[in-house]
């Protein structure tokens, strides 16, 4: 009897707390009804007092007072995982986060199921336009972090140069609304935090990897080439105001009267250019030149892209 089979019809009825029929066990688990037996029969061995009751309303259940050890994490670590969990489940196409919710939830004692069950914080860590290839990428390079297959990817970096690479994964990351995968760079050699969404073609390979030694939160805390980075200045209106502030937050901007200026520091090249000009003529670029004239640019571009 494979164990795994046992466990997910033992955390299933753990979170359920209801009556389960023995048909809903054997899709839950991908198995037959014979198999449910053996797996009921095997928990029952191991001292789980497992009941059953015949009938159409009948099936397979464990008591209330039936509570696994709970030691092992508080109150406010197990919403919080929980959370966690559900802010990302919706980005990959197996049932591995379901089975997790199931296990943590068995774990809840009455007084605490609020915070399973309670919506006081909710995260989505998808867009509200992701499309479904992306998700699919993320699939596709979730199975390679976790066999430690190298891969051969095509990649497009913010100034449009495309080059292909081999790279091995060394996990995903979710950062600023935005997705990343983080390893070691083949011909960089070095390691490298890519965006998802830039990756234009991607294949795993049949090379395993050895992990190195490595800290992806330096990474993340901001160990970048800081000549990317570019300090600029906005001006804009009152009816662009609610706009900036979700974008660079109250604190950037300030209220000159006839109107607001906001100055922040960010990565520069078309994604910055494309963030400013998807505001239209509601803000003009103050400073730096290099900027404004990125952005001159590129409204030329546009305009003789409608011409005759």
């Amino acid at each position: 009897m494979n164990a795994d089979i046992i466990l997910i019809i033992y955390f299933t009825l753990i979170s359920k707390r209801k009556k389960v029929k023995r048909s809903t066990l054997a899709m839950r688990a991908g198995v037959n009804v014979r198999t449910v037996s053996r797996a009921i029969d095997a928990l029952t061995l191991a001292g789980v007092p497992v009941y059953s009751e015949t009938g159409p309303d009948g099936g397979y259940y464990i008591p209330d007072d039936y509570v696994i050890t709970q030691a092992a994490f508080t109150s406010a670590e197990k919403a919080r995982i929980v959370n966690c969990i559900n802010a990302a489940k919706h980005n990959f196409s197996d049932k591995l986060c379901d089975t997790v919710l199931d296990k943590l939830k068995s774990l809840a004692t009455p007084a605490e199921n609020f915070l399973i069950k309670s919506e006081t914080l909710v995260i989505d860590a998808s867009g509200w336009n992701e499309p479904l290839h992306a998700s699919n990428k993320i699939t596709v390079l979730g199975r390679a972090v976790e066999e430690r297959k190298t891969l051969r990817m095509k990649y497009v970096d913010r100034y449009e140069y495309s080059s292909e690479r081999f790279f091995d994964p060394y996990c995903i990351v979710q950062k600023g609304g935005m997705w990343y995968v983080y390893g070691w760079c083949h011909s960089r050699k070095d390691f490298r935090l890519f965006k998802i969404t830039r990756i234009e073609d991607v294949l795993v390979t049949d090379k395993t990897f050895v992990r190195r030694p490595s800290d992806v939160y330096a990474k993340l805390r901001g160990d970048f080439n800081r000549d990317d980075l570019v300090s600029f200045s906005i001006e804009f209106s009152s009816l662009m105001l609610p706009e900036i502030e979700e974008w660079l937050g109250p604190e950037c901007i300030e209220d000159m009267g006839r109107c607001y200026v906001a100055t922040a520091e960010m990565f520069g090249g078309n994604q910055l250019v494309s963030k400013i000009l998807s505001f239209g003529s509601g803000v003009r670029v103050l400073s730096p030149d290099a900027l404004r004239e990125e952005v001159e640019v590129e409204c030329t571009r546009m305009l003789a892209s409608y011409g005759d």
